[in-house]
């Protein structure tokens, strides 16, 4: 069986998950891995026999000349030229979210994309999820007036996360999810009204970012989505700060990242476990695409993704000038 060549880009938490979902995966074969942080880099080494190692993309690209595909798992401010060139070389990528912390250069990063008719997914994972194919199938036939979304939580350890012009904030690197959550299930919106605030964090070198914020979106299906991110708040046991509510006009769907979904009807309720890893499908699609050349069953190409920064960024626009924005 010939094996899709794969090299990773980033080396920290997410290129390490990322890399063991690729090790369980019998048609890749990892053949180079990229970090500019070498303790990072010998590390991750250590577990792919075999594989060189690079303190720089441009590095891998010149000396790797049988490289299939990419993993670009970096922080949002620092994916450099590493799309553009692996699109150059026709080099398919799969792109940790978000894509960027500017539409220019997600506007670029497209136009290569297109040029060079590579494949791409970026890691929208919650679209593979089965219980996010039922909410979809299940209010096909009712009608949604409004839903919430919500990403409850602490502050991550990285440090560049804390900082605006590097993650684009919460709403952009995290809660992202739940705004493309929205945009699977609901089609594309319209406009963005955001207000957020600060205060509450104290103590915490380079935080620049919101504590926490509100968001509006209406959709040209006219269903009015409010988003709620925070991460101020200490981790609760019992609570699953992550998921939406959706009103139907008979039922109410609630739905817990990662953990199950509860639909409440007129006279019952059920309740739908969580099953399985919607990352390591999201990453066996791909791959699968790679190896049939037909991306269809990709949930979240490059150009989709673009659409999903474009509303956080916009609710980004609103938050600074108090003002809806128009999309």
């Amino acid at each position: 069986m010939i094996k899709v060549k794969v090299g990773i880009i980033g080396c920290g938490w997410f290129g390490n998950f990322h890399l063991e979902n690729l090790l369980k995966i019998d048609m890749v074969e990892i053949i180079a891995l990229v970090s500019t942080n070498q303790e990072k880099l010998k590390k991750t080494g250590e577990k792919v026999n075999g594989a060189r190692l690079y303190a720089c993309h441009r590095d891998m690209f010149e000396i790797e000349k049988q490289l299939d595909a990419v993993f670009i798992c970096v922080p949002p401010d620092s994916h450099g030229d590493a799309e553009i060139i692996a699109a150059q070389k026709g080099i398919h990528i799969y792109v940790e979210k978000p894509v960027e912390v500017s539409l220019k250069k997600a506007y670029e990063v497209e136009a290569a994309i297109k040029k060079a008719g590579i494949i791409t997914s970026v890691g929208y994972q919650e679209r593979y999820s089965d219980e996010i194919e039922k909410i979809k199938k299940y209010i096909e036939n009712r009608r949604v007036g409004l839903v919430n979304g919500r990403l409850l939580g602490g502050i991550p350890g990285a440090t560049w996360w804390r900082r605006k012009e590097r993650s684009g904030g919460q709403i952009v690197e995290q809660s992202t999810h739940i705004f493309d959550m929205l945009r699977y299930i609901f089609g594309e919106a319209v406009s963005v009204y955001s207000s957020g605030m600060k205060g509450i964090v104290k103590n915490i070198p380079d935080y620049n970012i919101e504590d926490c914020s509100s968001t509006i979106i209406r959709f040209k299906s006219n269903v009015i989505a409010t988003v709620f991110t925070a991460c101020y708040l200490e981790e609760l046991e019992n609570y699953s700060g992550a998921g939406l509510q959706i009103f139907c006009n008979d039922s109410i769907i609630e739905y817990n990242c990662n953990k199950e979904g509860t639909y409440t009807m007129k006279n019952s309720i059920e309740k739908i476990p969580f099953n399985g890893s919607s990352h390591l499908k999201a990453v066996q699609i791909f791959i699968e695409a790679i190896k049939t050349g037909n991306p269809e069953f990709i949930k979240s190409p490059y150009s989709d993704a673009v659409k999903t920064l474009e509303i956080t960024l916009a609710a980004n626009e609103s938050i600074n000038s108090m003002n809806p924005v128009l999309l």
